[in-house]
Formats: structure tokens, C-alpha cells, sequence
């Protein structure tokens, strides 16, 4: 008997209702748990928080007015006190936590559930007004937004012929980091050029600016823009460098953004498995060397850094004074990196988590997390 989709629900969190509505909206009638009423039992927490594959902080509220009070911002609290916390005070919890046959997932932003939803819905309107779109060409992005495009070679993405057997079809999720904080950069032009073009292949882009992070080991990582960049890197499940080169190597900003991103937050590698696009525009002529440096952090992030790249030259020689790239072979790689990005991202859908899946990493189990979690705190 197919398993009742489950969800941990609070009705007044935005994010809660807009998760719960796409799982109507895809065909479920899940088990509604208000859990503030109804909290998890010690041991069903623990066992959500397994199946989630995270850390007890990475659930945890930190917005509400007891993370303070119990000094749980307090360096070194131990994940056993913020168990603790969560059962004594389940407004600590984060919501939405979704329990479906694929899996489970704390659900933020709401889409996320679409990853565990058998026959996700292709579109949908957010309370907001937001529209996202799942798996095929986003009908927003136009071809008039992209002028150098010879339409007939423009070819949307086969999935069903990348896709692993039973995976949820929800749009690919791009992440794009920029290296230049100029009024007008090359690189973040590049990299608005790329989100049009990855829009237009049916993915969810988001492209982070880099200005006001703190460079790496001067603050914290609760520093908003640390926050919001490590929440993005979580989220995404590809993402797109591009850098400027200078004197011979990436800039510090772009760096700077890669060092803020942890190789592991708990047991939780956030890049693992993840697909890597990377690009690099010169004041000059052509060089690699950023694309190469690029590529080995890539590798170092245990990240699928696909085959193709780009490199753009002269890069102030390449946008039209609207900021848009100018249509030339520069154009045409960039085009070829964004489609080859998206193919595959659908790819490895399904397939990172076995592919990445290491005998040292298995060591510890649910096990072994019930066992550490549940140490007395404090």
C-alpha cells in the first residue's frame, strides 16, 4: 500500500502553505501535522532528521525568540542541546518537513517538495504571485529577450532521455556566482547573458551578488550575506562561475565567495554531487588560467564540472552599450556551456546520491547519529 505523503505544518509560515498547496496541486492529500500541536516524538525527530540528511542546527529556527534565550547561538552547542530545545520548544523547529515514498525534505523554498513528489505539477503561482515552472522551457523568457538567437537551432532539453527512472522532474536549480564588483562588469554581465539563456532551458536561476560579503575569517557565518550564500549553494543543485581574470588567476571576490561555501556542514557536503558550469571574461586576450583554477576548486568541492567552458577576450569589446552580448563564436560557447549545464544537472537527477557514495561516508549511520545526538547535554 503506497504510503499517505506527510507533512509538518504550520499555517501561518507562508513557505508552509505555499509547500502544502503544491502538493495539492500535484495530486496529494497528505497528512496534515500542525506540529506545534502535535510535535515529534525525541526518537521520530531523530529519525526525520536522518532521513533528511542534515544537522540538528540546519533545522533549527533561529529567527524565534528562544534561540537566544537558551543561548543556543553560543559557539560549541552541542547537537543534543538543540534537541532538546526543538522538543521543549517546538517553534524551533523549521517548517515545512516534508515525509513522502522518495523521501524527506525540510522544505525551504517551497518547491523543494517537488523533489519528492511522484507527478510534481509543471507551473504553479506562489501566494505571492511568483511563478515557478518545472522541466521544460520557461514560456516568461522569450526569444525576443534573446536577439542573437538563430531560433531553429534552439532546442529545448530532451529529460526523459537524461533522467533517472522515477526522478522528480521539478526545474533544474542554477546558482550563479560573479567575481567583480565594478559598476559595470563584464562578469556579471556574463553572468546575466548565462541566466537568460538557462531561464529560456526550463531551470530556476538565482544569481547571487557578491557585494557586502565579508571576506573569509573576518565574520561569522551568520553574517546575512554569508547566511544567504551558504542558503543558495544548499538550495542549488548546479551551479555557473565566472570570473574575471586578474593578474593571471580569479579575482579575491570570486574566491572569496567559493571559501565562504563549506566542503561539509555536519555530515552534509552542500556541493557534493552538484554540477559546476565555469566561465571567465579578460581585459585582454584569451586566457585559461581562471577556467583551470576554477576547475580544480570544482573538483576540491567534489563537485560534476561538465566539459565545456568559456572564455571571452577583449570582454569590453563584447556587450553592446544595453549591456547585452554581442552575437559572435563567444556567444555561441556561452550558449553551448548553458545548455550543456542544464543536460547535465537533469543527468545526474537521481543519480548523485549513489554516485557520490563513499565507504568512509557511510561510517556513520542513523545510528550513529541517534547515538551522538542524544548525548546528555549541558
Amino acid at each position: 500500500m503506497a504510503m499517505r505523503p506527510i507533512i509538518f505544518h504550520n499555517p501561518k509560515c507562508g513557505t508552509s502553505r505555499n509547500t502544502l498547496a503544491l502538493m495539492q496541486a500535484s495530486g496529494e492529500t497528505p497528512n496534515v501535522i500542525e506540529y506545534l500541536k502535535t510535535p515529534p516524538t525525541r526518537d521520530y525527530l531523530l529519525e526525520l532528521i536522518a532521513q533528511m540528511g542534515i544537522t540538528p542546527d540546519a533545522l533549527l529556527r533561529k529567527k524565534e525568540a528562544p534561540y537566544k534565550e537558551l543561548g543556543l547561538d553560543a559557539e560549541g552547542t552541542s547537537d543534543a542541546a538543540i534537541i532538546d530545545a526543538m522538543l521543549a520548544h517546538p517553534i524551533l523547529i523549521n517548517r515545512p518537513i516534508v515525509v513522502t515514498e522518495n523521501g524527506a525534505r525540510l522544505c525551504r523554498p517551497s518547491e523543494t517538495v517537488l523533489e519528492i513528489l511522484d507527478r510534481p505539477v509543471t507551473s504553479f503561482v506562489k501566494e505571492d504571485g511568483e511563478t515557478i515552472h518545472y522541466g521544460e522551457p520557461n514560456p516568461n523568457v522569450s526569444l525576443e529577450e534573446l536577439p542573437n538567437i538563430d531560433a531553429d537551432k534552439l532546442q529545448p532539453i530532451d529529460v526523459d532521455a537524461l533522467i533517472a527512472k522515477d526522478a522528480p522532474h521539478h526545474a533544474p536549480k542554477i546558482l550563479i556566482l560573479y567575481g567583480s564588483l565594478r559598476a559595470r562588469s563584464f562578469s556579471r554581465l556574463a553572468a546575466e547573458e548565462a541566466a537568460r539563456l538557462l531561464r529560456w532551458y526550463g531551470c530556476e536561476v538565482r544569481v547571487f551578488n557578491p557585494e557586502g560579503l565579508p571576506l573569509p575569517d573576518s565574520s561569522d557565518a551568520e553574517h546575512p550575506k554569508v547566511a544567504q550564500l551558504r542558503a543558495l549553494a544548499e538550495w542549488s543543485e548546479g551551479m555557473m562561475w565566472v570570473s574575471p581574470e586578474r593578474h593571471g588567476s580569479m579575482t579575491g571576490i570570486m574566491k572569496a565567495q567559493i571559501d565562504w561555501i563549506p566542503l561539509a556542514l555536519g555530515s552534509v557536503r552542500p556541493t557534493q554531487g552538484k554540477t559546476l558550469a565555469i566561465m571567465q571574461v579578460n581585459g585582454g586576450s584569451q586566457s585559461f588560467n581562471t577556467v583551470n583554477q576554477l576547475r580544480i576548486l570544482g573538483r576540491w568541492m567534489r563537485m560534476v564540472t561538465i566539459p565545456n567552458q568559456s572564455s571571452v577576450p577583449k570582454a569590453f569589446l563584447e556587450f553592446d552599450d544595453n549591456d547585452r552580448m554581442l552575437d559572435s563564436s563567444y556567444y555561441m560557447r556561452l550558449v553551448d556551456v548553458c545548455e550543456e549545464l542544464t543536460k547535465f544537472t537533469w543527468l545526474m537527477r537521481g543519480r548523485a546520491p549513489y554516485l557520490t557514495d563513499r565507504y568512509s561516508e557511510r561510517v556513520e549511520d542513523a545510528a550513529a547519529l541517534s547515538a551522538r545526538v542524544n548525548q546528555k547535554s549541558d
